[in-house]
């Protein structure tokens, strides 16, 4: 089985230099910030490595799309692994957003196919979860539904038997998966161990000769790539201290760190961020530049509709009612049950029934097509997802096949203009949302697009009450989604149990890869959250991140960030956390954040309003001893 590794070059966002920052403009200047390989990509090439490895004849091509320097990149993954180097490069290419970038690589895969692969179909297409500067995961599913082929995410590892078995994280649980047929797209999000550059493999790399191709060798139509091919465009870049109010206060020693976090969680909660604000706005008689009700996907869960799509029809109904205009939801499931009246509930005025046997399983290119036929029919002006792993998965395929823009991971929707120069946009949706790491937030705006589409982080806005007595109405929409076409199949699911207690707890205790094993986990964590929740008088509870959970040192219901749970506690204590965004973005909306690590150059201290650097051994039993002495003293 051959593989087409997806590389990117991107900004060294963990190293980022104080006069790379433009305070006035409030840009980066990304000509400062270190080239290197996205660090997400090593999985995938670790992986493709495991996977051509069962067979002698297979092949392995690396494909990049940048500007030349970005063949650095190919040169350091066959240093890593032998295989062939494609670079995508041309002017045509720039200001390219995510769909006109998949649209590319996706014409680069068929002349691979056709070229290096003898066209034969039995291949994969493998790619990191994400690229570190974007964060957006939309190029992968974009790219699938150009193909026409299946996708798998967030896969942690194969399996080889009679059949190739990726194991990947769920709406449920852990799924293991089953291709049907190849060509199939995989995105990893762990390996086991990543590959490094050996001696030999460096020195024949500086000499291997790289592939250059531009869009007209790979038959790519000019009015689909770059600029012109884009359905997005950021209108306003400016600094994350705009948007986040934390400035992180060091201690010295125990002492001081408990001292500052009681007198801060004793204040009171602070103010909450303006994200549930919807501004002011009035169309004065104007007519908008978008048409139509705004629209949210529903994304079931356990206990019915998942709390991110309640939040954000709650959200819809504020901005639909600055527009007059209505809301809709739209669900696709195999029996929709008593969803319908709960959204109605919340605020939706119709809710879009797409009902069908196939849309039981959680399988993105069936949910696609009949959503994506939804759109087309009744063209709402807006269609909001929740950025769960299920919706960051979802919404890419849906927008490309309904040839709209997408915006991911928002953390702000508000209803604005935009006027410059000949171009006049009127009630229009405001996306904002963090990029390259988090050092930049970046307003974008949809355009070129017959509807704006989103995802937005879960937990950024508050869930509506219920109102029994408000009334809507039901649309049943046929769809008909063909079992043939069904590339992939579920064949095992080991559930997940969700522990309400991490979502309720005021606080959390969260653990990473800074503490070394399970035994250590436990013993330096579990006393200083109970010390605390005696002390504060609140219930505390543990939390770990995702490299932690990978290295055993927590179970999985326990993990926060992007593939786990977003959680807003009182207080959230980082124990031995890097600060990765996708741990960041599922507690960044904490009230009040302590972060704890060696490394005082950690990228978690930037999300913290306490922090304290040095030995874990040493602090953490240290706050805990302290906590638990004032916790008597206090009786």
């Amino acid at each position: 089985m051959h593989c087409i590794v997806l590389v990117k070059q991107v900004p060294d966002v963990s190293n980022v230099p104080e006069d790379a920052w433009d305070t006035e403009k409030g840009t980066l200047r990304r000509g400062m910030l270190e080239s290197v390989l996205n660090p997400l990509d090593l999985h995938a090439l670790t992986f493709a490595s495991t996977v051509t490895a069962a067979d002698p004849d297979a092949r392995t091509v690396y494909l990049t799309m940048g500007p030349p320097q970005a063949r650095d990149v190919l040169v350091d993954c066959l240093a890593r692994a032998p295989g062939e180097a494609v670079l995508l490069t041309d002017r045509a290419f720039a200001g390219a957003d995510t769909i006109a970038t998949a649209y590319s690589l996706a014409c680069a895969i068929r002349r691979v196919e056709r070229e290096f692969l003898a066209g034969s179909r039995e291949y994969l297409v493998v790619a990191g979860m994400q690229s570190v500067d974007g964060d957006t995961a939309q190029v992968p599913p974009q790219i699938a539904e150009e193909l026409g082929i299946e996708q798998v995410a967030y896969v942690s590892s194969p399996g080889f038997g009679a059949d190739l078995e990726l194991r990947r994280i769920g709406p449920s649980g852990t799924e293991t998966v089953r291709p049907r047929r190849l060509p199939l797209l995989v995105t990893l999000t762990a390996c086991t161990r990543p590959l490094y550059r050996s001696f030999h493999l460096a020195r024949r790399a500086r000499t291997a000769p790289i592939h250059e191709w531009s869009a007209a060798s790979v038959g790519a139509e000019p009015e689909r790539t770059g600029l012109r091919g884009s359905r997005t465009q950021v209108y306003r870049l400016f600094s994350p201290a705009e948007d986040q109010a934390r400035r992180c206060v060091m201690a010295h020693d125990a002492e001081e760190l408990l001292s500052l976090l009681e007198t801060a969680y004793r204040a009171g909660p602070r103010a909450a961020p303006d994200a549930d604000a919807d501004g002011s706005y009035d169309l004065a008689g104007r007519t908008p530049t978008y048409r139509g009700e705004l629209w949210v996907y529903a994304e079931r869960d356990a206990g019915g509709v998942h709390g991110a799509s309640l939040a954000l029809v709650g959200k819809a109904r504020r901005l639909a009612d600055q527009l007059g205009v209505g809301v809709g939801a739209v669900i696709a499931d195999a029996e929709p049950g008593g969803v319908p009246q709960d959204l109605i509930a919340r605020g939706a005025d119709r809710v879009y029934v797409l009902q069908h046997p196939l849309l039981a399983d959680p399988i993105a290119s069936s949910h696609a097509r009949s959503i994506a036929g939804a759109v087309r029919a009744f063209r709402p002006q807006a269609l909001l997802f929740g950025a769960t792993p299920w919706g960051r998965e979802l919404a890419p395929r849906v927008a490309y096949a309904a040839d709209c823009g997408l915006t991911a991971d928002c953390t702000r929707l508000q209803v604005g203009d935009y006027v410059k120069g000949a171009v006049s946009l009127v009630g229009i949706l405001q996306q904002t949302r963090p990029a390259l790491g988090g050092n930049v937030m970046a307003t974008i705006m949809t355009r070129a697009s017959p509807t704006q589409m989103a995802t937005v982080r879960p937990g950024v806005f508050t869930i509506p009450s219920a109102d029994p007595a408000r009334i809507g109405e039901v649309v049943r929409v046929p769809v008909s989604p063909a079992a043939d076409e069904v590339g992939i199949e579920i064949v095992a699911v080991e559930p997940t149990a969700v522990a309400p207690s991490i979502r309720d707890a005021e606080i959390v205790v969260s653990g990473g890869r800074g503490l070394r094993s399970r035994e250590e986990f436990q013993a330096l964590l579990e006393p200083l959250a109970h010390a605390l929740g005696a002390r504060l008088g609140a219930r505390a509870d543990l939390g770990a991140s995702r490299m932690a959970v990978e290295d055993g040192c927590a179970g999985r219901e326990r993990q926060v960030g992007q593939t786990g749970q977003t959680i807003t506690p009182r207080l959230y204590v980082a124990v031995g956390i890097s600060g990765a965004v996708q741990h960041v973005s599922g507690m960044q909306h904490a009230d009040l954040v302590v972060a704890i690590n060696r490394d005082p150059r950690a990228r978690i201290f930037r999300y913290a309003d306490i922090g304290m650097v040095g030995d874990l051994a040493r602090i953490v039993p240290a706050l805990t001893a302290a906590t638990e002495a004032h916790a008597h003293a206090g009786r």
